[in-house]
């Protein structure tokens, strides 16, 4: 009966489905196996996911310190039931949770880097496919550099002690559309008279296994610590300084500093003019701090104001900004300044119905605060907006949100060794170096 459908007609109501029921139709002939085997439906059907603009799914990530005390991820629709339905995914992991460090999302894979406080044991990527349940992990890294720091956010900085100096390590993940390859990025700085210099700066890629050294090409900016990324235009943004911003702390010197994946370059993205006018430190005792973020598909700047230099989990006022053409200075668009009485410690992002979420300086719980209806231009809120909390709880820097999307990024054999299905990994024969974690 299967035969009777041609493979273009199969693949169109493949196209439809959810990953992991496009996996289980492997198992009914032969010919439907061909169908969602074949490296072109593969790539067909992550482009679809991934451009779907339909897309009302998020992914919720959190260090929950009232209920399990670990880290938690959660699949939520972005509609009223967004806190009352929702499934948690089981992590992959051989070893504790504790061992494990979130890098970030992209495109549909999570990647994590396995750590253990042990001095003697190796480090090495785990990266994960929460949509079919698939994972592998690299070869261990070296030189190990993460040791010790075991920080809250998502996204380092890792620290260790070598040789009596300490050493801080950033990594990243994306996705490089050009090529259809994940990448992963790491920045290694030696501390140095509290100066960064780097020392290593390497890149893994998904479709070989292997890691390779572009230390050459190393900027010359510094990557703000603990600073999060966001993954716009097939590059990774974060927000960097110029080394002599560290003494003169002024936002002059501020810049977004932006790794393209698929030339692995670093390059340079000016923040507003209007940001520019005003003196924003890069220390941990000043009243502002800038973070960097994706709405709704754009570049965008958090401008946030303390009242206190003692308390920076607390936050009273925050101004995004957003890159609207990207590249383009002039582009530059103040979205909203909202001020909250209560305070908050992190603002998430935007729903599809125009709430923000926030975490609450209050038992830091996850609320969706409606804007209203005035002009996005106009928004400078002084009091309490209609507010609903959503009985999600975890430490504030630990939250992280992303659109959900199915992915059928899956490994085959070659040589006995799984390597990732993609367009890319489909034209050679070459194993890529990592381990299967899980079958399927």
């Amino acid at each position: 009966m299967s035969d009777c459908l041609p493979a273009d007609v199969l693949a169109d109501i493949f196209f439809r489905l959810p990953a992991k029921t496009v996996l289980d139709c492997r198992c009914v002939c032969k010919f439907w196996r061909s169908v969602i085997s074949n490296s072109s439906f593969l790539c067909d059907y992550n482009r679809l996911s991934f451009n779907n603009k339909y897309n009302t799914r998020l992914i919720l990530s959190r260090y929950d310190d009232t209920r399990k005390r670990e880290e938690i991820m959660t699949l939520h629709d972005d509609d009223e039931s967004l806190a009352e339905h929702f499934e948690e995914f089981e992590f992959p992991f051989d070893h504790g949770l504790s061992n494990y460090l979130l890098i970030g999302f992209s495109c549909g894979l999570v990647c994590f880097l396995e750590s253990s406080k042990a001095e003697n044991l190796p480090e090495s990527i785990l990266i994960w496919n929460p949509s079919v349940g698939y994972s592998f992990k690299t070869f261990p890294i070296e030189p190990p550099v993460s040791k010790i720091y075991r920080p809250y956010s998502a996204n380092g900085p890792y620290v260790r002690s070598s040789e009596g100096k300490p050493i801080v390590s950033c990594f990243a993940f994306g996705f490089d559309p050009r090529s259809f390859d994940y990448k992963v990025v790491r920045i290694v700085y030696d501390c140095l008279d509290s100066k960064r210099v780097i020392e290593i700066v390497d890149v893994f890629a998904l479709s070989t296994g292997e890691w390779h050294n572009i230390t050459a090409s190393a900027p010359p900016y510094v990557i703000k610590e603990s600073s999060a990324t966001a993954y716009v235009n097939g590059a990774i943004h974060w927000i960097g300084y110029y080394d002599a911003s560290h003494v003169e702390r002024l936002v002059s010197r501020l810049i977004i500093a932006v790794f393209d994946l698929h030339d692995e370059v670093f390059k340079e993205i000016k923040l507003p003019s209007e940001m520019m006018k005003e003196a924003i430190g890069v220390g941990h005792d000043d009243r502002q701090k800038i973070s960097i973020g994706v709405v709704r598909n754009s570049l965008a700047l958090l401008h946030y104001h303390s009242n206190s230099r003692n308390d920076m989990s607390i936050f009273y006022g925050c101004t995004v900004w957003v890159m609207n053409e990207y590249g383009a200075m002039e582009s530059w668009a103040r979205l909203f300044n909202i001020h909250f009485v209560a305070g908050v410690g992190k603002i998430l992002g935007i729903r599809r119905n125009g709430d923000i979420l926030v975490v609450a300086a209050q038992n830091w719980e996850l609320c969706s605060v409606n804007l209203g209806s005035r002009p996005a231009e106009n928004l400078n809120f002084i009091g309490h907006r209609p507010t609903k909390n959503l009985n999600i709880h975890g430490a504030h820097s630990s939250f992280y949100t992303e659109t959900f999307m199915e992915c059928l990024v899956i490994y085959k054999k070659v040589n006995g060794v799984p390597t990732m299905s993609t367009k890319s990994a489909a034209t050679t024969s070459t194993p890529a170096l990592c381990v299967g974690t899980s079958g399927g």
